[in-house]
C-alpha cells in the first residue's frame, strides 16, 4: 500500500486537510496518508523545511511526501516533483522540499505541467488541492514521474540548505527554535567530521560580535545544568542548548540567525 505523507501551514481548523486527503483517496484507494504536521507557522518555509527533513528519513522506501507551504500560491513559483534514491517530494519549487530531498540523494527535480494529472478546475489559491494532491495519488498509483512533467536544473536551493564550512571556521545559520528553546543549526553530523567541532573539545559561537565558548556533547546532562553546550540533536542538525533551560534566550538568537563557529 502507498503512503502518501503531508505537511503543511493550513492548520485543522478548516477542511484543507481533508480536502487534500479526498483528492488523494478519490484517485487511489488504496493509498494511506500520515500528517507530519499542519502546525507550520504560516509562510514559514525554514520551519516547513526544518520538519519535513527531520521526519522524511523515517518514512519507508517510495513514500511520496507533499509539503505546502507556498506563499507565491498562483504566482510565477512552480509546481515541482523530486525524485530521490529513497522517495518522491511534490510541492512547491520555494525550497521547501530541498533540505528533505538532499538528504534522500536527489536524482532528478520536474516541472510539474501535465494537466491530465492534476484537477479538471485549479484554483488559483489551493494548489495543494488541485496539483499537489492528484499528482501525489497518480504516482501513487505507479506513474512514472517522467510523465508528470519535465526535468529542470535551476529549482531553489534556499540559503539555509547548508552550512558553509571553509577550514577554521564554520557559517551556519538557525533553521529552528524547538519548544524547549534548542537553537537548531544547518549543519548536518554527515558534515562535522570536515570542521572545527569535534566531541569533547571546545569550540567558539560568535553571533553579533559577541562570542561564547561551548563543547559538542553526548546529551545535555554532559554539563551542568544552566550551562551552554552543542550536540547532534535526534534530527541529526546541530544544536546549541542550555542544560535545563533556553539557549535561544540566552544567545538572542531566533530562526534566521547567522552564526559563524570556529577553534
Amino acid at each position: 500500500m502507498p503512503t502518501i505523507t503531508l505537511l503543511s501551514d493550513f492548520g485543522l481548523k478548516d477542511s484543507y486537510v481533508a480536502q487534500m486527503k479526498a483528492v488523494i483517496l478519490s484517485i487511489c484507494p488504496k493509498a494511506t496518508t500520515v500528517d507530519i504536521s499542519h502546525q507550520v507557522e504560516r509562510h514559514n518555509l525554514r520551519m516547513g523545511a526544518f520538519i519535513l527533513a527531520s521526519a522524511a528519513p523515517y518514512f519507508p522506501d517510495r513514500t511520496i511526501h507533499v509539503a505546502v507551504v507556498d506563499p507565491g500560491v498562483g504566482g510565477k513559483r512552480r509546481p515541482i516533483l523530486i525524485e530521490t534514491n529513497r522517495c518522491i517530494y511534490v510541492g512547491p519549487d520555494n525550497g521547501l522540499l530541498f533540505l528533505a530531498a538532499k538528504g534522500d540523494g536527489i536524482r532528478k527535480v520536474y516541472h510539474i505541467v501535465e494537466r491530465r494529472f492534476m484537477a479538471e478546475q485549479i484554483s488559483a489559491t489551493f494548489h495543494g488541492r488541485d496539483i499537489f494532491a492528484p499528482v501525489a495519488a497518480h504516482i501513487a498509483n505507479g506513474v512514472e514521474p517522467s510523465r508528470i512533467g519535465r526535468v529542470i536544473t535551476d529549482f531553489v536551493v534556499p540559503d539555509y540548505s547548508e552550512a558553509r564550512i571553509k577550514r577554521r571556521t564554520v557559517d551556519c545559520e538557525v533553521v529552528h527554535v524547538d519548544g524547549f528553546g534548542n537553537v537548531v543549526t544547518n549543519l548536518h553530523s554527515r558534515d562535522l567530521g570536515k570542521t572545527v567541532v569535534r566531541y569533547g573539545s571546545g569550540f567558539k559561537l560568535k553571533h553579533k560580535g559577541k562570542s561564547v565558548e561551548l563543547k559538542l556533547c553526548r546529551t545535555y546532562s554532559d554539563v551542568q545544568v544552566g550551562s551552554l553546550l552543542g550536540l547532534i540533536g535526534s534530527h541529526g542538525f546541530l544544536e546549541i542548548a542550555v542544560n535545563q533551560g533556553s539557549a535561544a534566550e540566552r544567545l538572542e538568537v531566533a530562526q534566521g540567525s547567522k552564526l559563524k563557529l570556529s577553534q
